[in-house]
């Protein structure tokens, strides 16, 4: 390669200067694209947790339904449900209620029957 091209590359890459960075327009895009993906994900984890707050509302009535029948089958002392978060215990455990922290507040109700404790209800707020 002769010397006056060599000098002509040399000038042309001394000359060029690298821009770093992003342009407004990407930015802007990458913004609306998590905007996006936020606007999508967001109810759906707010769903999740709301289905996780009534099943546990609906497990620990279903447990305290359970010590209750203990206490009318083999006597002791009456559980009153202080042990849980969301469950009140009816006098004499005829009834466990538990009410779940989720937005709708959803209500479970267990029944007892001559000491069994039959399915939980769903009773919507």
């Amino acid at each position: 390669m002769n010397t006056h091209l060599k000098s002509i590359l040399a000038k042309k890459l001394a000359n060029k200067e690298k821009l770093n960075g992003f342009t407004l327009v990407e930015l802007m895009v990458v913004i609306v694209i998590v905007g996006i993906l936020s606007a999508v994900a967001l109810p759906q984890l707010n769903a999740a947790q709301d289905r996780a707050k009534d099943s546990v509302a609906r497990q620990e009535a279903i447990q305290a339904a359970k010590e209750c029948s203990i206490f009318i089958l083999a006597g002791g002392d009456e559980p009153d449900g202080a042990q849980f978060d969301t469950v009140a215990v009816a006098s004499g455990c005829g009834s466990v209620k538990s009410t779940s922290e989720s937005s709708d507040a959803t209500t479970y109700t267990v029944t007892l029957t001559d000491g069994v404790p039959g399915l939980p209800v769903e009773n919507a707020v």
